[in-house]
């Protein structure tokens, strides 16, 4: 399993890292083996937007968008199968500045936020969708199911 955060915008090196873990950890616990790689990209609000108009027809900045590498029935077929190289998940956006100013408004810490915001994007990636009523609920509880109450390990928190 490899997952590489990159950072178009400053972040720490050690929250990169600690991201990346906490990205790993949670596609094991979803039952995504070892033959898997996931990108994720932290960046600023015009580069999101672009992608967001582009995508989705939509010309505003949004908070964290995702790009399957997979339909819902390769991605199934695929998790039966040992790949030699790793399989692209795919990619997940989050817009930096729009989740910190998510996390300010709701009381939670930047890093809590864009954990929450990378989970919604991997959920999407794996087939997840909340277009509607019902979609947005599965989501929300499989997002509660995968955070818990700390979205980092207990050593990992005492080091922010």
């Amino acid at each position: 399993m490899r997952v590489e955060v990159s950072s178009e915008v400053p972040w720490e090196k050690r929250k990169v890292r600690r991201l990346e873990r906490f990205m790993g950890r949670l596609m094991r616990k979803m039952g995504l083996g070892s033959g898997w790689e996931l990108s994720v990209a932290l960046v600023e609000e015009e580069r999101i937007r672009d992608l967001n108009r582009t995508y989705r027809g939509r010309d505003e900045p949004t908070d964290v968008l995702a790009f399957p590498q997979m339909a819902e029935d390769e991605l199934a077929a695929a998790r039966n199968v040992k790949p030699a190289y790793p399989e692209p998940l795919g990619d997940i956006v989050i817009c930096l500045p729009v989740a910190k100013e998510q996390a300010e408004e709701t009381g939670v810490t930047e890093e809590e936020e864009i954990s929450m915001l990378a989970v919604h994007g991997l959920l999407h990636l794996v087939g997840f969708d909340d277009e509607t009523d019902e979609g947005a609920e599965r989501m929300r509880a499989m997002e509660k199911g995968l955070l818990g109450r700390n979205t980092y390990s207990k050593s990992e928190k005492e080091r922010l």
